[in-house]
């Protein structure tokens, strides 16, 4: 036997450090595969899930039947510039330097799934940098717009974004609230599944925001608070973006509904509730989160500036 031929023996016995290179999928069938896996590990978190799903339809669009094998660096920074260029379907402005770097983190969490597959020998997306993030715009809602929206707001958005105001709750924390979630005689709620550990968490609930709860208790006798199209029965609500966008839109208000998120963390920083309390009752682990949320107005930092300076003065007097 030849050297060559014994070579090629012990490569097919797989005696010999070199394995077999597996043929390549297509993108679409990583991705597809990829989503199959992502349910499964993410049963209990239904958000992430939605969130690759979502995600993965941009990036099968663009890289569809190209084998993964044929993905370079310089592929994955054009699909950047391309994206970059795309509008939203539903606002029609620009996608958002945010949503793109989403697409990226994905990108590479599917590439490395087929490297450690041993399809391929390289994640091509390991070094291609995100983009760098625009400053995100939060509006703090005032209490005259809350007024006016809550009037003009149809149901169930006008009870959502009262328990959003009140207790800070993430919007789809609000809409799978269920009957057995909540305690009307202890004044609370449980939040059973969220996006980490921090959020999993009981919240305290104001006599505003037990008022709501008890009446869609008593509405419906299903578990669901919050059906979708607000029927009995149904399963939990996933969006009311679109009645969101034409109740502001009918007003001439310019905000999004987490805003009211950002509005309950500025109330409550300007009412002296202190940050680590503030992160607990939002679901956050750590006070860096919580910076991001809470945005006190210019008169209350310039109140603040008055109190430190009328306290100055009594210590020297």
């Amino acid at each position: 036997m030849t050297i060559e031929a014994a070579f090629r023996h012990e490569l097919a016995l797989g005696r010999i450090g070199i394995e077999p290179k597996i043929k390549a999928p297509t993108f679409k069938q990583a991705a597809d595969d990829f989503l199959v896996w992502s349910k499964a590990e993410h049963a209990g978190q239904p958000t992430t899930y939605q969130r690759y799903y979502f995600s993965c339809q941009s990036l099968k669009k663009y890289f569809g039947a190209v084998k993964v094998d044929r993905i370079n660096k310089k592929t994955v920074e054009d699909f950047i510039v391309w994206r970059s260029a795309q509008t939203s379907r539903k606002t029609k402005d620009s996608i958002k330097r945010e949503t793109v770097n989403h697409e990226l983190t994905l990108l590479k969490a599917v590439f490395n799934r087929l490297v450690d597959a041993k399809i391929l020998r390289d994640n091509p997306a390991r070094k291609v940098k995100q983009l760098k993030a625009n400053e995100r715009n939060f509006h703090v809602i005032t209490h005259a717009e809350e007024k006016l929206y809550l009037l003009a707001a149809p149901q169930p958005l006008s009870d959502v974004a009262i328990l959003i105001l009140e207790t800070g709750m993430r919007c789809g924390e609000v809409y799978r609230i269920r009957r057995q979630d909540v305690s009307q005689t202890k004044g609370f709620l449980q939040v059973v599944k969220g996006k980490t550990a921090s959020s999993i968490r009981q919240v305290h609930l104001s006599e505003r925001a037990q008022a709501v709860l008890r009446y869609r208790a008593e509405k419906f006798a299903g578990e669901n608070l919050f059906p979708q199209n607000d029927i009995d029965g149904n399963k939990p609500t996933d969006t009311l973006d679109k009645k969101h966008r034409a109740t502001i839109r009918n007003l001439k208000m310019n905000f999004r509904l987490y805003d009211a998120r950002h509005t309950f963390a500025s109330r409550a920083v300007e009412n002296g509730i202190d940050l680590l309390v503030l992160a607990s009752i939002l679901g956050h682990s750590d006070l860096k989160m919580v910076m991001r949320y809470a945005h006190p107005s210019e008169t209350f930092k310039a109140d603040a500036i008055k109190k430190m300076e009328i306290g100055r003065k009594a210590k020297a007097v």
